[in-house]
C-alpha cells in the first residue's frame, strides 16, 4: 500500500491539495497492496471506482484529475496483467452471473454502449450452452495493450455440436429455437468471433473486441 500511495501522492497533491489527498487515501481498498506496476486490471478498476465514489477526488470544487493520469500513476505506466475469469454454465442463474461478471470486468475500460454490447454477447453465448449443451464454461479475459483495451470471451461445451454452421453464419438458417439468430446477432456485437463445432463432440467459440484508450 505504501508504494502505491507514494506513486499517486504527487499527482493527487498537485490536483487537489494535500488535505483533500489525505482524505481520499482513507478510501483506498485494502487489496491495493502490491508494488507499483503490478496492480492487475481489476485492482486498478476497483481503486478508481473507490476514488470516484468517495466524493472527494473528482467532486472537489475547482479541482479535478483525469482518471487516465491516476491510472498511469498507480500502475507505473506499465500494462496490467491479464485478468482471466472462468465461469461454469449449467443453469439460468449461471447465465446471469457471467453477464454481470462481464459488466464488472469491462466497466471503466469500455464505454457504456460497449459494456452493454459485450454483456449481451456473453450472456447469449452462455445461454446457448445451457439450452443446447446443458453445461459448459465461459471464460472472460481483459488485457491492457499499448493504446488499447482487449476483451475476449471463450465459450466451450461438449454438447451435440452445431450442424449447418456455414448456413447459420450466413444468416440463411432460422431454427424454431432461435439458435441461428443468436449466433449471428452475437457476432455482430463483437469485432471478431470464431466458431469450431463438431457434431457429437461440442463447440468452441472465441469472441473478441478491442477499444482504443481515451
Amino acid at each position: 500500500m505504501t508504494t502505491v500511495l507514494h506513486a499517486i501522492e504527487p499527482v493527487m497533491h498537485a490536483a487537489i491539495g494535500p488535505a483533500a489527498a489525505r482524505s481520499v487515501f482513507r478510501t483506498l481498498p485494502l487489496s491495493a497492496s502490491q508494488p507499483t506496476g503490478t496492480l492487475d486490471v481489476l485492482e486498478v478498476r476497483e481503486l478508481l471506482s473507490q476514488l470516484e465514489t468517495s466524493g472527494r477526488l473528482f467532486a472537489t470544487p475547482g479541482h479535478s484529475i483525469p482518471s487516465r493520469q491516476l491510472r498511469d500513476a498507480v500502475t507505473g505506466g506499465t500494462p496490467a496483467r491479464p485478468c482471466l475469469q472462468r465461469h461454469p454454465i449449467a443453469s439460468d442463474r449461471d447465465v446471469l452471473v457471467v453477464q454481470r461478471a462481464t459488466q464488472g470486468l469491462t466497466k471503466g475500460f469500455f464505454g457504456t454502449t460497449d459494456c452493454v454490447r459485450l454483456a449481451t454477447a456473453v450472456s447469449e453465448l452462455a445461454r446457448n450452452i445451457y439450452m443446447y449443451a446443458k453445461q459448459g464454461t465461459v471464460s472472460l479475459r481483459l488485457v491492457e495493450e499499448p493504446g488499447f483495451y482487449f476483451f475476449e470471451v471463450i465459450a466451450d461445451d461438449q454438447g451435440p455440436g452445431i450442424t449447418n454452421l456455414d448456413v447459420i453464419l450466413k444468416g440463411q438458417y432460422r431454427s424454431r429455437t432461435g439458435l441461428g439468430r443468436g449466433l449471428v446477432g452475437t457476432r455482430a456485437l463483437l469485432d471478431q468471433m470464431d466458431i469450431e463445432s463438431t457434431p457429437g463432440k461440442g463447440t468452441h467459440i472465441v469472441g473478441q473486441r478491442r477499444v482504443r484508450k481515451p
